[in-house]
């Protein structure tokens, strides 16, 4: 089987500990050498050569990317911040390291440790969203259709945070806020993940959040994402703008996600908007709607 190669920015591979994976220089197209075996100490001194010499990324085995986004977790505002990388580049390093953060996170019910990973995640994300005028759009393009609890939660917290930039002028905070709402409103499945349908999910997840001590809108949201604008939701059947602003937000990407997840034939986004609008008519609120579609465009 033949061995692929990916790009990767030189911050964050320099740690107290050695490199666990072998490190490779691109010397002509399709041609890698090996740079590091993996085990090998790697210092700032090594770096310093490299950007001496021209080189601003050295190469990993597709193989070792899950060991890469865990190596380089504390330091993804830093590689956010290279605009010398691709924009793309840096898009895919962070749904990355947001994926194994995401899979740790909802392993098992959460503690206040995984809480703030996720929340210094949210935060590189919410810099880039601001930062980038494309940066959503690149951020869209590497998320992967939904395939488990921790990815949908991912993709719904990313779109949370695109749509609450859009609908809310949202700054910095509320970006992190939305981000850890749509990441962590189906935490009340943990662990029982057996159930076909659990619409305790709601509370159990929103009182195990209110006890963590989270911001009331991502409490708000976990216990209100399934409510809708017409009152034909649970668990309170509330209606209209009764239902939580987060709430409302992070229940029309929710349901967004599983429709465009579920479609086989895959379809593209705007047949899946079209889909959502058709078969959920009056359950969302109209401007949060007509927000969504401009996110996309």
């Amino acid at each position: 089987m033949r061995t692929t190669y990916t790009g990767v920015p030189l911050s964050g591979l320099v740690a107290k500990d050695p490199v666990p994976f072998p490190l490779y220089l691109a010397t002509a197209e399709h041609t890698w050498v090996l740079y590091r075996p993996a085990a090998a100490a790697l210092d700032e001194g090594h770096l310093g050569r490299l950007h001496s010499e021209g080189v601003l990324q050295l190469f990993i085995r597709d193989c070792d990317r899950g060991a890469y986004f865990s190596r380089v977790e504390h330091a993804l505002d830093q590689i956010l911040l290279q605009r010398n990388m691709p924009l793309e580049r840096r898009a895919d390093v962070l749904q990355g390291v947001a994926v194994h953060m995401a899979e740790d996170l909802l392993r098992a019910v959460p503690d206040k440790a995984t809480i703030q990973r996720a929340q210094r995640v949210m935060m590189a994300t919410s810099g880039l969203m601001l930062r980038e005028a494309q940066g959503f759009a690149a951020i869209r393009r590497v998320m992967a259709a939904s395939s488990g609890l921790a990815t949908h939660s991912l993709t719904v917290s990313f779109l949370a945070m695109g749509l609450a930039r859009i609908v809310l002028a949202a700054d910095a905070s509320t970006l992190v806020i939305a981000g850890l709402a749509g990441l962590l409103h189906d935490v009340g499945k943990v662990g029982h993940e057996d159930l076909d349908h659990d619409p305790e999910h709601t509370t159990r997840g929103a009182e195990y959040l209110k006890g963590l001590g989270l911001p009331v809108p991502v409490v708000e949201a976990a216990c209100s994402h399934h409510e809708r604008w017409d009152g034909s939701g649970f668990p309170l059947g509330l209606r209209g703008s009764k239902i939580p602003e987060f709430g409302r937000i992070v229940g029309l990407v929710n349901t967004f996600d599983k429709v465009y997840s579920a479609q086989q034939p895959r379809v593209g986004v705007f047949d899946a908007l079209r889909i959502l609008a058709q078969a959920y008519r009056g359950c969302f609120d109209d401007r949060l709607a007509q927000g969504f579609v401009r996110l996309f465009r």
